[in-house]
């Protein structure tokens, strides 16, 4: 880079566009202070944007570089972090092989956890552990992740089949409970309601995602919630 780019790139390495604006800003109030002259914002602007693909590319690549150097010491949503932000610059080929790499070790690794959620699914229906498989179904490897339609069928199954009037009242909480938090869901059809304020409670609270509730207590069935949203984390800058 030339001597007047490399301040801007160092600019935009820091914070992007926003950054570059605001130093300009501040070394102009500076000049007026000082009675010297003062930068054209747009002149820096044409650079900064002039610049911009090459810091997006060079950010990306010191990103995949150290995801491609820590390996399996790297949290999987980090990973794929690093391989979904490639879209947001233009590679050369140097990026595109470090994008190969970082793919190719995203799958691996998520065929491995998609491997091994499928065996405990199937174990848990084996020993009919129902309260297990519900964890399981919840909380896959990933959001493309689906569970098989004959292990659905056969959850589905097990937990209306559970979810009786003389069940247990912990027992059948945990199970309702576990149950919302599952795309099943609004497939169970729970046999009845335990004599208990709170179980009924529950049950009328759940209406929404078990629609069948509704009608064991002779009510309208309410819309469905909304989707759960897991809040982001704000993103930080890492030397």
């Amino acid at each position: 880079l030339s001597p007047e780019q490399l301040p801007v790139a160092e600019q935009l390495l820091r914070g992007g566009m926003p950054s570059v604006r605001a130093a300009v800003a501040e070394q102009n109030k500076n000049a007026a202070a000082q009675d010297r002259p003062s930068i054209d914002p747009g002149t820096i602007d044409r650079i900064a944007e002039d610049l911009l693909p090459k810091t997006t590319l060079a950010m990306w690549k010191d990103r995949a570089a150290g995801a491609l150097g820590a390996g399996k010491e790297l949290r999987l949503r980090d990973l794929r972090a690093v391989v979904t932000s490639a879209k947001t610059a233009t590679l050369d080929d140097e990026a595109r092989t470090q994008l190969k790499e970082l793919q190719t070790a995203l799958t691996t690794r998520l065929e491995i956890l998609r491997t091994q959620w499928t065996e405990k699914l199937d174990g848990a229906m084996k020993s009919h552990n129902v309260a297990e498989a519900l964890r399981l179904v919840a909380r896959p490897p990933d959001m493309s992740t689906r569970v098989s339609s004959e292990t659905a069928t056969a959850l589905v199954a097990a937990v209306s089949a559970a979810l009786t009037a003389e069940q247990d009242v912990a027992i059948w909480t945990e199970l309702v409970n576990l149950t919302v938090e599952t795309s099943i869901r609004r497939n169970v059809k729970p046999l009845g309601i335990p004599s208990d304020d709170a179980a009924k409670a529950l049950a009328i609270k759940s209406a929404g995602a078990i629609p069948e509730f509704a009608k064991l207590l002779g009510m309208r069935v309410p819309p469905p919630p909304p989707p759960t949203r897991t809040p982001r984390r704000p993103a930080t800058r890492r030397a």
